[in-house]
């Protein structure tokens, strides 16, 4: 038997590599059976080994920064499975695991080597049994027709069988890869004017936000738009919206898109705004919302994408094009008012989402707590859904 690993992600997508060695070794070094090359910060030099033990293959993660990843989910030692999906490092490459030469047993006790070409389409169990039953031309015809029989039956009943590997998380690097087009820079600029209109100063804010629906809504935080309610001028002294833009990723700082304010929440108190623009060609929403709160646990892993340190950090870095960032963490509180993360975000991630493994954004990334980095608040997606409630389908 040979084990395969297919990539899914990266210049390298669609490819196999196939070992037959007992022991394959993967990282960046030149060493490793499965190198993965210098520019894949994500991965370790000597990242994780492959062990087969008789029938069965054994990872091992060697103490890699990044970590390893199977099916979403950080593993130290784990046994793989056909269709495995192994992330070397979180948001590094991605690949899926499979056997081929699988042995299979026939009627006449022969035994037969099985690809597993068809495998990484994730069939059904009932659906993979046809499926080699098919291949391998059993003669069992008794058997085929109670196979399919209970198919029949499964969908009269309405019961979806569906493959142990996809338990409906994915990779950060699919869910990053779903959502980021979504993820706008916002720069919102105010005036400050005195009751006989006359302008006392002005003022700017930049942040993050997200499109929810093809008609051009987008959700940010409704300190971003309107700063003067969180942060009073003098008495006799009131704040007014000069502009506000929208600039997609990949873009370049001047190709802005102008938006207007759309709906606005009733309390300060919700950080919340739905921001209204026409919509470019090609535009993307976000994959997903989930605005049941009941569904989001403390323990449970949390992404935010957004623009951490505005322009200044294009400026660290010399790109010219508006580019996202992707930070990792878990959700440490829930609450119905607040969700609590525990990760790391900064000026110009606020207005963000916050997003589960599914890639459903379960937040809006509002503030940090004074000095305690690690611990920023986001405000649940249902309260942006309340202000928009019915426009979107939810």
């Amino acid at each position: 038997m040979r084990i395969t690993f297919t990539h899914q992600t990266g210049p390298r997508k669609g490819d196999v590599d196939r070992f037959e060695s007992e022991i394959v070794k993967v990282g960046r070094a030149s060493d490793n059976t499965l190198a993965f090359s210098g520019a894949e910060r994500r991965v370790s030099a000597h990242h994780a080994e492959i062990k087969r033990k008789g029938e069965h293959y054994i990872l091992h993660d060697l103490g890699s920064t990044n970590g390893t990843m199977i099916n979403g989910r950080r593993v130290i030692t784990t046994e793989l499975k056909r269709g495995d999906l192994i992330e070397f490092g979180a948001g590094g490459p991605l690949v899926r695991f499979g056997i081929e030469g699988e042995p299979q047993q026939e009627d006449g006790g022969e035994v037969r080597p099985v690809k597993d070409e068809d495998d990484f389409v994730h069939p059904s169990t009932v659906e993979r049994i046809v499926d080699r039953a098919v291949r391998t031309r059993a003669s069992n015809l008794g058997l085929i027709i109670a196979i399919a029989a209970a198919m029949a039956l499964g969908a009269a009943v309405g019961i979806t069988l569906s493959s142990q590997h996809d338990p409906g998380y994915t990779s950060w690097t699919a869910v990053a890869e779903r959502n980021q087009s979504a993820v706008v820079f916002i720069r919102a600029e105010f005036e400050l004017v005195d009751n006989s209109n006359q302008v006392l100063g002005a003022g700017a804010r930049t942040g993050s936000g997200f499109v929810v629906s093809p008609s051009g809504l987008i959700v940010t935080n409704r300190h971003l738009v309107r700063d003067w309610d969180y942060n009073p001028p003098p008495s006799g002294v009131l704040g007014r919206i000069k502009k506000i833009e929208v600039v997609f990723p990949g873009q370049r700082r001047e190709e802005t898109i102008q938006a207007s304010l759309y709906r606005l929440s009733a309390d300060t108190a919700v950080d919340v705004v739905v921001l209204k623009i026409d919509p470019p060609d090609g535009m993307q929403t976000v994959s997903g919302l989930q605005p049941g709160i009941a569904y989001v646990n403390q323990g449970d892993d949390v992404a935010v994408i957004g623009y951490p340190l505005g322009m200044d950090l294009l400026k660290v870095t010399n790109e010219t094009r508006i580019t996202t960032s992707l930070s990792i963490g878990v959700v440490s509180r829930v609450s119905r008012e607040v969700i609590q993360l525990n990760l790391r975000a900064y000026r110009g991630n606020s207005g963000g989402p916050a997003l589960n493994r599914k890639g459903e954004v379960i937040g809006i990334l509002t503030a940090n707590i004074g000095d305690a980095q690690d611990i920023a608040l986001a405000t649940p997606i249902s309260a942006a859904l309340e202000l928009i409630k019915g426009e979107i389908g939810y």
